[in-house]
This record gives structure tokens, C-alpha cells and sequence, in this order.
């Protein structure tokens, strides 16, 4: 398909607002936990943004967890209430057995595992979960066959507004960027952030 700049759609990627805190740092993978008051104000900031930039999505795609899906929605409220599709895919990294438990209980249990995976945290899984390769790889897939099905062949797709968490955003720039970090993680994405990246070419092209 021959696309005119008219036809691409803009890519938004959002992370969710900031959850609500624990007395202490958990890690926060794929257990559910809800927006703060704060992180809802910046949920509203970044639909604001989303509405200056005259963003017109058709549908916006979000994690399933609720500090992303509300915040989708919030945006949602604030572009004229295009609904929400939620996908389990783009949940953060799964922690496994970690996942949930206070940092400073696995760093006294686990050692040395712990020290592992700050020497390493691309290719370090944790017992029963992900690391940021397989995390790289189940949102990449998703997010082509969204592409592919809903914007590709589109006459006026509209904007391509995904919101999701640090992890499955960092992936995704990633890929639609060519950059690259040392850990896969990439600090400036604060929560509630709006980045706007541009289809690469090579993406019309994708199967």
C-alpha cells in the first residue's frame, strides 16, 4: 500500500500515571495496583496534551492492569470517549515469584540472586517470570499485529495511542526508534509521559 502522510497514523506512547505507594518499593511487575490521586492529575495532564496536539484516535490500546487502564480512560474522557481496548499483552514484566514482595525482603532472601540481576537486568529472569527480551518480544508481536490489522491498510486510521508501562514503552521505542540502553530502560519516560514517535517506514512493510 502506497501511504500518503495524510494516511499515517501518529504513534502515541503513554505510561500510565504513578500507582499508588506501598510503605515501601515493591517490585511492581504485573501485580495490579490502582492510580494514586496524583497519578490520575497526571493521567488528566497527559489527555490534555494528547487534545492540544489534536489527537483523534479511533480507539485507544492499554495494559489490562488498572494503573494503566485507568489512565486510558482518563485520556479517553478527554479526546471525546473513544473506547479502550484492553490487552493483557502489554502488561509490564512479569517478576514472578518476586513480583509484588518488598525489594529489601528479596534483597535480604536472595542475595545473590539479587545481585545478579542488577549486573544483568536485560537477560536476568526472575524465578517464574520474564526478562526484558521475552517482555521485548511479547509486546513487539502484539503491537505489529495491531499495526497490521487496524492501521496499515486504513483509509484514515487515526492516531495510535497505546498506554501502557516503563518496560512495555522502553520495548517499543526500541523498536520503532532503533535506539538502544544499556538495561532496556529508559528514565525519561516519567509516568504520565506522552511520546509522539513516527512510523518508521519499514513498519508498511511488516507481514
Amino acid at each position: 500500500m502506497d501511504n500518503n502522510e495524510n494516511s499515517k497514523p501518529r504513534i502515541f506512547l503513554v505510561r500510565h500515571g504513578k500507582s499508588a505507594r506501598h510503605e515501601s518499593p515493591i517490585y511492581l511487575g504485573q501485580s495490579d495496583v490502582p492510580l494514586s490521586d496524583h497519578g490520575r492529575r497526571e493521567a488528566a495532564k497527559a489527555g490534555e496534551k494528547l487534545s492540544k496536539k489534536g489527537s483523534s484516535p479511533k480507539r485507544i490500546y492499554s495494559s489490562d492492569l488498572c494503573r494503566a487502564s485507568e489512565t486510558a480512560e482518563i485520556i479517553a474522557g478527554r479526546l471525546g470517549g473513544p473506547p479502550v481496548i484492553l490487552d493483557k499483552l502489554f502488561r509490564e514484566m512479569s517478576m514472578g515469584s518476586w513480583d509484588g514482595e518488598l525489594i529489601e525482603d528479596i534483597k535480604k532472601k536472595f542475595p545473590g540472586e539479587y545481585e545478579k540481576r542488577g549486573d544483568d537486568i536485560r537477560n536476568y529472569r526472575t524465578p517464574g517470570g520474564e526478562n526484558f527480551y521475552d517482555l521485548q518480544g511479547r509486546v513487539t508481536r502484539e503491537f505489529h499485529r495491531i499495526f497490521s490489522e487496524d492501521f496499515r491498510a486504513a483509509e484514515d486510521p487515526g492516531d495510535l495511542i497505546l498506554v501502557a508501562h516503563l518496560g512495555v514503552v522502553s520495548s517499543l521505542y526500541e523498536e520503532l526508534t532503533g535506539a538502544g540502553s544499556e538495561t532496556g530502560y529508559w528514565p525519561h519516560f516519567k509516568t504520565g509521559s506522552v511520546t509522539e514517535v513516527e512510523a518508521p517506514d519499514w513498519l508498511w512493510g511488516m507481514s
